[in-house]
This record gives C-alpha cells, sequence and structure tokens, in this order.
C-alpha cells in the first residue's frame, strides 16, 4: 500500500516531483508519496513521505480523496501498487529533500508547482495521466464524501 499526497498550495498549485527512468531515460512528473510501513496509518505515512521528499516539517490532515491501484514499470521492473490519495493545504515552500531513497536520489530531477490547467494541457508524462482533470474536478466540486477508485487499466512508465 501507498500514500499519495495532493500537496495544494494558497494558490490551488499541486506539487509534483520531476523524475527520470535510470534505465530507459524516459522522464515524468509524479505526486509526493510512498510505501506505508508496517504499523503506520496513512497519515502517519504521509507526515514521514512529505518531510523525506521535500523537507515539509509540518504537514495538516489529508483528506482521503481517491484510491487506485496500479502497475509502475520502472527501472526495468513492474510494481503493482494500490494508492491512497490524500489532499493537504500547505503553504507555498520550495522542497528541501531530507530523505531520498537511492533510487530518488539517482532518478529525482527536481520539483515544480502545477495549476490544473497546465497539467491537463502539457505533453510531459504526468502520473496519473489524467491528473489535470482530476485535480480541476476536485477543486471545483470539492473532496468526496467517499474516495472515489481513479484507476486506470494501463501501466505507466517511470
Amino acid at each position: 500500500m501507498t500514500v499519495k499526497l495532493l500537496l495544494l498550495d494558497e494558490e490551488d498549485r499541486v506539487l509534483l516531483i520531476h523524475a527520470t527512468d535510470p534505465r530507459t531515460g524516459h522522464h515524468c512528473w509524479y505526486p509526493v508519496g510512498g510505501g506505508v510501513e508496517s504499523g503506520e496509518s496513512l497519515q502517519q505515512a504521509a507526515i514521514r513521505e512529505a518531510h523525506e521528499e521535500t523537507g515539509l516539517a509540518a504537514l495538516p490532515t489529508g483528506i482521503p480523496v481517491w484510491t487506485r491501484d496500479h502497475l509502475y514499470r520502472y527501472d526495468g521492473r513492474t510494481v503493482e501498487v494500490h494508492e491512497d490519495w490524500l489532499l493537504h493545504s500547505v503553504p507555498h515552500f520550495e522542497p528541501a529533500p531530507t530523505g531520498f531513497s537511492d533510487y530518488e536520489t539517482t532518478s529525482v530531477l527536481g520539483f515544480r508547482w502545477w495549476r490544473a490547467e497546465e497539467l491537463s494541457q502539457t505533453t510531459d508524462t504526468v502520473l496519473p495521466p489524467a491528473l489535470g482533470d482530476l485535480l480541476s474536478a476536485l477543486l471545483r466540486d470539492g473532496p468526496p464524501g467517499v474516495p472515489v477508485d481513479i484507476t486506470d487499466p494501463d501501466p505507466s512508465p517511470c
């Protein structure tokens, strides 16, 4: 199980990580997040992942908004994951990772705050592929009462 974080700043921009697959060289953008460790709640994992990947020391409680079952292809491997997505409103900040894994150290190229419409229009690979449209709907309609399944049947590179 993994937790994915929609870190939204005051201008409704979401923070994404820019990375490359060291084996294929394929580039992509994806949200902050990672594996939930044994004994951790989603919120605890979110706090840890936000700190490790961005340096964010204080993370407000997230609102569950989406779930996704997915296959990722990267570094010559295919990994099946279940993702729980949390929405967090945070003040704008400049990411300063404190605990990247070995893979992240070699694959992460940087960060960017994106507006939903920019994500919908970019030709860059964004994970999940419909993130711009999903984020636009979330901003327009507000968080759902029950997390929405956003599973996409195609494996994503990166």
